[in-house]
């Protein structure tokens, strides 16, 4: 029974020991988690969503009216099913390529000068 108290602060100093030597490892690692992180990765996600799924039911919805008004059942509806699907890809592709150029602007901030891969253009 004379344990038991002690037992609780054993395990109540190594608990706080292992909670500063994890946030140590996180800074050191450079993966602290900010709730600012999470919703700057969670707007991108929302964002390259949306516009894929926009540019499939827009191209569809074109479609689909060209067919309706030409009597081409589905013929349009297909050709612009696939352009759809093309420029919703084409539109992630571009959005990825502009989170590039910011991490790497960013990350060049940080260290104090351009990136060793050389001149950005």
């Amino acid at each position: 029974m004379g344990d038991e108290p002690r037992r609780g602060v054993e395990s109540d100093d190594f608990d706080r020991r292992l909670r500063e030597a994890e946030a140590k490892a996180r800074q050191r690692s450079g993966t602290e988690p900010t709730d600012r992180g999470r919703a700057e990765g969670m707007a991108v996600g929302l964002r390259i969503a949306v516009e894929l799924a926009a540019a499939v039911v827009i191209g569809t919805a074109i479609g689909f009216g060209l067919d309706r008004w030409l009597g081409t059942k589905p013929l349009f509806l297909v050709v612009f099913f696939i352009v759809g699907c093309a420029a919703g890809f084409l539109n992630v592709y571009r959005t990825a390529q502009e989170l590039d150029r910011r991490r790497r602007s960013q990350s060049e901030r940080a260290d104090g000068g351009p990136s060793r891969d050389g001149p950005s253009r």
